[in-house]
């Protein structure tokens, strides 16, 4: 977006007069902006030309390496890759191509193309032969190792990423600039991108835009996260890649005696290639083609004591039982006993599917370049939940201690629930650029898509020991690691004993769609690395976006005996003593049940909803450029009209007719950027931007939804989602400045930056938890918060190629952020201060490194990531409120080349066996949910 169009056979005033091969070359990318691609131990020892002058790009680099062995090979304006000459032997010439091409991309990804930058951007860089995160890796597995970035998880895969703490809602995430339409988690309408469906192997690069100009969207607080998608011209001819591989995951769960087929652990299976060539009489040609498949079972086990009594001195409950509360002027102990204890066990089949293809045109020295690409990708699961529970009874607390007591069970219940998601991503994106030495022109055309559909149907079973002379029933607990789990019951024989009713039978269909028009032209005149005087940038962007979710519900009249059905498997929660009946939802007769036609159609119209949005912006950057300094001050109208189609509800019932909810707000964003170059490769930013947080479609739009699924937040089944077609925009004013030290002829930097970003309007989702339909749900609302504040320090170490004894060499990448926030919101019960902003983290950290050894022709990489516990969303009842838990997450890898054309790879993914975990609480002090997905163990073969 800085640099709209890349430099084909530019030119620039060249002065290199290092005769050190290395360092000339590390002047001239600094120079240019082209990664020059070489074999260390071809360009060591030899002396470099001196050129001075005005030159053509490739002409320079060519008197560069005059009188030496070396010539320029493919040298397409963005990358340069240098070559022995003819008579250098064929496998140093593939080992170029493959290991050393790779590393050194993704070295200019990562340095080159910070320091070259306008604004301050991480980026990183896709390799075919050494990418982690398993057969499947996903731009989600690239993105969570640079700084100031978290993964929110799916499972085991992250799914979402936040920048510098703030909400993946609040990022702008586009492919060579055009917007990804995203339908959200189940369908919710949200804004946040699905990384996990884009391939690693669609992108070349990966850049996340940390400070902003108006040459960016308005809409992005967090970052604009921009994929560059590969093409032809990144290699000389033909490039071919193919791997198949297994996988096998440890934890094995409850399938197979479950009674639900299909699900079993075994060792599974994926493929992928690329396949890229150009052609015409002079190479003006490139296509690039690449596929997938994906089939694995991620099975998993959850426990859960999602809320807590509070008792006094005399075990009697605080506030009275159907008011408990922690007040300590009540009498409260200041101790937490469960409210519930509970079992889960997770039974998942994912399958992925898709491709992508992209045929570029780039006639020689016209200064025209065109593209067009499409993609789509498919992710199917089909899931099982078997969750089991025991509702605990509060009259009165036995023998408490800190880590243990003794309460009634009020109620057992059996829950079974299966899931058929589908989520297709699609695009079809084209470009037209044109450029001279001085100006550039580039058109971007694109239209994008997410379908989401999923089938579930689900049953719940209760039994009352109360209700049938079964009372008084006890049960024991234990709180290990701040958390509660079961040690006893004072009579199991009556848990089996008792009869179970069914309280819920409900099927639903849910099909939600997005799609996103976008049209975007942008222009520049001297901008870039080596331009002087003034510059300019202004462009003009169009997009729209329509979002539609209709759910069809079919509830029947429940209250029936669920004895038929009920059975007790030979499987043992993990951390249970006990085992409560499930139910067998295979014998279940769907066709013999009553339809309740009222409710069916209540829940129908209610979970309906249409957003349509409109965005015209356009915008205005002046460029000085002094020969050490840039000041870039520009201006950026954001344009947004939207119009909802909302169910219209009296007396909570839905009437069966549409409202209509419009709206909209024009705001300029005034932005400043100061850059400058001290000596000693010392470079020097500072900047300040407006930006605007926009609501997302649903919860402006959806009157509500409920859904159960997998990933619903605060350790509950169930969440209840409604709108506020009253929200306003966020409005953020960002304020950032950081030092940066390059080193190691620019393959090298160390840098640290400061954010401060004081945001008005900010919206928060407020959480309450209810029991509906005897399922404990949470009910989620969003609403304007007073204010909110957040700042940061985050800093970062590159070192790419560090040499070790022996030939070996490191990779070295390590980062950290601190962070603190602050929001004051409103609920039914007062108004709080928050010390952290939803979703962020007080702290990131960070690292990988990579050893490189030549004696088993291969490397070890490892990487590591920890997050501390941080909140999602804040609760009516600040005891309440919900968050994920701390998590470490170490993969190692490992890969060696068998032949110059065959490598093997080996990758642990969670090798320390970590839990995914949420938390409950004031302090978010007490687990309320852990997640256990085992290990996964790849091994691939790699062809090329």
């Amino acid at each position: 977006m800085i640099s709209p169009a890349p430099v084909l056979a530019a030119t620039h005033d060249f002065d290199i007069a290092t005769p050190s091969l290395p360092a000339a070359l590390a002047l001239y990318e600094k120079a240019t902006g082209i990664g020059v691609i070489a074999n260390a131990r071809d360009t060591g020892g030899i002396r470099a030309h001196v050129i001075k002058g005005v030159m053509d790009d490739r002409a320079a680099l060519a008197a560069l390496l005059a009188g030496s062995p070396l010539v320029v090979g493919t040298f397409d304006g963005r990358s340069a890759v240098i070559r022995r000459k003819p008579d250098a032997p064929a496998r140093a010439v593939r080992h170029v191509r493959d290991d050393e091409y790779l590393d050194v991309v993704g070295r200019r990804s990562v340095v080159t193309r910070k320091r070259n930058s306008d604004v301050l951007v991480d980026s990183i860089a896709y390799n075919d032969t050494s990418s982690l995160g398993g057969g499947a890796a996903s731009v989600a597995d690239l993105l969570v190792l640079l700084p100031g970035v978290t993964g929110i998880q799916d499972g085991d895969e992250p799914r979402y990423v936040s920048v510098r703490g703030i909400s993946p809602d609040l990022n702008q995430t586009t492919l060579n600039g055009i917007t990804l339409a995203t339908i959200g988690d189940n369908g919710g309408g949200t804004r946040r991108v699905n990384l996990q469906n884009i391939p690693g192997e669609l992108t070349g690069e990966d850049d996340i835009y940390k400070t902003f100009t108006a040459e960016q969207d308005g809409g992005a607080i967090g970052a604009v996260i921009d994929m560059t998608p590969r093409s032809a011209f990144d290699y000389k001819g033909l490039y071919k890649y193919f791997t198949a591989y297994g996988v096998y995951n440890t934890y094995k769960g409850a399938a197979g005696v479950d009674r639900i087929p299909g699900q079993a652990g075994h060792l599974a299976q994926g493929a992928k290639g690329v396949l890229s060539d150009r052609f015409g009489r002079n190479g003006e040609f490139g296509v690039i083609v690449s596929v997938r498949y994906q089939n694995r079972v991620r099975n998993s086990y959850k426990n859960w004591q999602t809320d807590s009594y509070f008792y006094d001195g005399h075990g009697l409950p605080v506030g009275g039982e159907s008011n408990n509360i922690p007040s300590r002027a009540l009498g409260w102990n200041g101790l937490e006993a469960p409210q519930d204890i509970e079992y889960g066990n997770y039974s998942n089949s994912i399958t992925n599917l898709g491709g992508s293809g992209r045929l570029d045109w780039r006639p020689g020295g016209s200064g025209v370049q065109a593209s067009l690409m499409g993609y789509t990708y498919e992710r199917w699961e089909h899931s099982a939940m078997n969750h089991t529970y025991l509702l605990l009874d509060n009259p009165q607390i036995w023998d408490q201690t800190p880590t243990s007591g003794r309460e009634l069970i009020y109620r057992s219940a059996s829950y079974i629930r299966r899931d058929r998601w589908q989520t297709d991503s699609s695009g079809v994106l084209g470009d037209l650029g044109w450029h001279d030495a001085l100006s550039a022109l580039k058109l971007r055309v694109g239209y994008t898509w997410e379908d989401y559909r999923n089938y579930q149907p689900r049953l719940t079973a209760y039994a009352y020991p109360k209700k049938q002379g079964l009372y008084p029933l006890y049960a024991d607990y234990e709180v290990n690691d701040d958390f509660a789990s079961m040690t006893g019951v004072s009579d199991p024989g009556k848990l089996r004993a008792m009869k179970y009713n069914l309280s819920q039978i409900q099927r639903y269909h849910d099909n939600a769609r997005e799609g996103v028009t976008n049209v975007r032209l942008d222009y520049t005149r001297n901008i870039g690395p080596r331009a002087r005087g003034f510059g300019l940038a202004a462009g003009f962007e169009w997009r729209t976006l329509n979002v539609t979710d209709r759910m069809e519900y079919e509830d029947y009249v429940a209250g029936a005996d669920a004895s038929a059905y009920m059975y007790f498997p030979n499987f043992l929660p993990p951390g249970s003593r006990y085992t409560l009946p499930w139910i067998d939802m295979g014998k279940f007769p769907w066709s013999a049940q009553k339809l309740d036609v009222v409710a069916s159609r209540n829940d129908s119209l209610e979970s309906f909803y249409r957003y349509r949005e409109q965005l015209i912006d356009g915008y205005l950057s002046l460029h000085y450029k002094w020969r050490d300094s840039l000041l870039i001050a520009g201006v950026r109208a954001d344009s947004v009209s939207f119009n909802s189609l909302l169910p219209q509800v009296s007396n909570g019932n839905a009437t069966g007719t549409l409202g209509t909810n419009r709206g909209g707000y024009l705001h300029p964003l005034p932005s400043v950027t100061f850059v400058h170059d001290f000596p000693y490769d010392i470079k020097l930013r500072a900047s300040y931007s407006q930006s605007v947080g926009r609501p997302m479609p649903s919860q402006i739009a959806q009157v509500q939804k409920m859904t159960c699924g997998d990933d619903e937040r605060g350790g509950t089944e169930c969440t209840l989602s409604r709108g506020n077609p009253n929200l306003q925009p966020r409005r953020a004013q960002n304020f950032d400045a950081s030092v940066e030290k390059y080193f190691n002829h620019n393959h090298g930097v160390a840098s640290v930056a400061y954010f401060d970003k004081m945001i008005k309007h900010d919206i928060y989702t407020l959480l309450d938890h209810e029991m509906i339909n005897g399922m404990p749900t949470s009910v989620t609302e969003p609403l304007n918060a007073t204010n909110s504040s957040l700042m940061g320090v985050e800093g970062s170490v590159v070192e790419e190629g560090l040499r070790g004894p022996f030939g070996q060499r490191f990779d070295v990448s390590v980062n950290g952020t601190w962070m603190h926030g602050s929001m004051i919101y409103a609920s039914s019960s007062g108004s709080y201060t928050l010390h952290q902003l939803p979703d962020q983290p007080n702290y990131i950290f960070n690292g990988a490194v990579t050893w490189r050894v030549p004696q088993m022709r291969g490397a070890v990489r490892a990487t590591l990531s920890y997050t501390p516990k941080y909140l999602t969303d804040p609760a009516s009842q600040p005891w309440e409120n919900v968050g994920y838990g701390e998590l470490a997450s170490l993969d190692l890898a490992a890969w060696n080349d068998i032949t110059d054309h065959v490598r093997l790879k080996y990758e642990v993914d969670n090798l320390v066996g970590a839990h995914r975990t949420y938390v409950q609480g004031t302090d978010l002090q007490r687990i309320n949910e852990k997640d256990y997905y085992g290990r996964s163990i790849y091994f691939q073969v790699v062809v090329d």
